[in-house]
């Protein structure tokens, strides 16, 4: 079966993709030049010097990776253009590459000194500052006054945008096309056959759209992860569909916005929808949802294993940079907030002051990764603490170089927000690598699609945490038991071997039942 995965985030449609071929498949993954570093195959699978800002991915072509990594040529850049809708291989990247992906966009360059020219790089300077400023937590008061006063720009230029486009005024060729493929999209798509439309100033909410419905027609199945499921309402309604939830069906869904009401939308019109967060099951049953299951995060368990040799050179260095003993290590991102995507890692800096506070612990090194929207907050806990010479900061680390810190690592800390009580890719992969977990693990949401609990050191309070610390810095022993536990619950309930195989059997019933449901109307006209 010839299959599209779009929408890498975490790099989910390459992981799945990349296990889909293994299995003999013909599976393609799609992403955007623009996304999320953590998005792209590079920060899986290569392994480079350089310190990258997660935000601004680089040209890629420009970096020297000391593993030879080569992007597989099942793996795209989509345009964000019907055609082509596939970004080609030649393409400019890097801080100063066009960006096709607006919905206004194309791909000719603006002539230099133009006033459209001018307008185009003055809106990015904007946007990137704007994009800036709102991922950035504790703002300082003129950060504050300028980010309200870019989001007041930035509804000028759209509703200036809208008025000209809606109206069809002073329409040239690239907006007409654009205007003729919402038509389409009003026409003939899932979107239309659920009795909705959609507005240009909507599809402004829903970057990349163009690409989509050309996309599909070069595949039997697509497959779109965490939002751009919202995509999928625009494909015709014969295309099998299935949609990936990542966190994003806890209560995105349910929200009055257009992202909302359209992922709402693709979750109910799909074909499947793929749980890898199990708490999200309520969500599902509240959408209605018939045809859904859970799928472990994908996880090459060949890759994350443990090291052959437990003294490795970068453990040795953390230890001797800061005198330490044992190393604890929480790669997650700064979130103090109690929105549904925290991590509450205020929760872990404020256990582990309590741990070095009692002279009785062994000396242990806290090794944290510098992203999220808290850092500067995690940064004044560190001094007012006094443990600056305690905490190893990494610049946020590819995929290869954190899977040498979990290797270096004793023990491994993870997310402590109440609301979730689930695990993602960090936990996922500490645990392949036979080291202990401690993150909130509540076992009652996991009772519909998990047999065999792992061995997740559960903690949720700081005293939890603290306490937990405490047990497996002590006792060398259990630290090895738990670790060897969570190695071989990994190979048994999470390898990829599974995933792959369950995507395969899902894929088997979406067929299936479309082949009976295209029989059953064929009968029924036939009479």
């Amino acid at each position: 079966m010839r299959t599209a995965h779009a929408g890498n985030i975490a790099n989910n449609a390459y992981l799945i993709a990349k296990f889909l071929r293994r299995r003999g498949e013909d599976a393609h993954a799609f992403h955007f030049r623009s996304e999320f570093i953590m998005g792209h195959p590079e920060w899986e699978d290569a392994d480079f010097d350089a310190e990258l800002d997660p935000f601004d991915p680089p040209d890629w072509n420009a970096l020297r990776f000391t593993n030879g990594f080569q992007r597989p040529q099942w793996v795209h850049y989509i345009s964000g253009l019907p055609r082509p809708y596939e970004l080609p291989r030649d393409a400019p990247g890097g801080r100063d590459a066009r960006v096709m992906a607006a919905t206004f966009s194309d791909a000719r360059p603006a002539p230099r000194g133009s006033l459209v020219g001018t307008l185009r790089a003055a809106s990015a300077g904007l946007a990137t500052r704007y994009g800036q400023l709102a991922r950035q937590g504790q703002l300082r008061p003129e950060e504050r006054a300028q980010l309200v006063v870019l989001g007041l720009l930035r509804q000028g230029v759209e509703w200036a945008s809208f008025q000209r486009a809606e109206r069809r005024l002073l329409l040239n060729d690239r907006l007409r096309a654009v205007l003729e493929q919402a038509d389409e999209i009003n026409t003939h798509s899932k979107l239309a056959a659920a009795g909705e439309r959609i507005r240009l100033r909507d599809l402004i909410k829903t970057p990349f759209w163009p690409s989509y419905r050309p996309m599909a027609a070069d595949y039997d199945l697509v497959q779109l992860y965490g939002l751009e499921a919202t995509k999928g309402v625009f494909l015709p309604a014969d295309k099998p569909l299935v949609a990936f939830e990542h966190s994003t069906m806890r209560t995105l869904p349910f929200e009055n916005t257009v992202q909302g009401r359209l992922l709402n939308l693709a979750y109910r019109v799909a074909d499947f929808c793929v749980i890898t967060n199990p708490d999200v099951v309520s969500s599902a049953k509240r959408l209605g949802l018939q045809h859904y299951r859970f799928i472990p995060h994908p996880l090459d368990q060949d890759k994350y294993a443990p090291p052959g040799d437990p003294n490795t050179p970068l453990r040795r260095e953390i230890l001797q940079q800061t005198g330490a003993e044992l190393i604890f290590l929480c790669p997650t991102r700064h979130e103090w907030s109690n929105a549904f995507d925290s991590k509450r890692s205020d929760r872990v800096i404020k256990a582990y002051a309590a741990y070095c506070r009692n002279s009785a612990n062994p000396r242990a090194a806290l090794v944290l990764s510098r992203w999220g929207r808290d850092v500067r907050a995690t940064e004044t806990l560190i001094e007012q603490e006094g443990l600056v010479d305690r905490v190893v900061w990494r610049h946020p680390m590819h995929k290869l170089r954190l899977l040498e810190h979990y290797r270096a690592a004793d023990v491994v800390l993870d997310q402590f927000h109440e609301a979730v009580g689930t695990f993602g890719t960090v936990t996922a992969e500490a645990l392949s690598c036979a080291r202990p977990v401690i993150m909130y693990y509540n076992p009652a949401v996991h009772e519909w699609c998990l047999p065999e609990a792992p061995p997740i050191e559960s903690a949720l309070t700081e005293e939890d945490i603290l306490a937990r610390l405490e047990q497996l810095a002590g006792d060398p022993e259990r630290r090895r038991r738990v670790g060897d536990a969570s190695r071989a619950w990994i190979i048994k309930w999470h390898s990829w071997e599974r995933c792959a195989d369950d995507h395969l059997a899902m894929y088997q019933e979406v067929m299936t039942r479309r082949a009976a449901d295209a029989a059953a109307q064929e009968g029924t006209f036939s009479r």
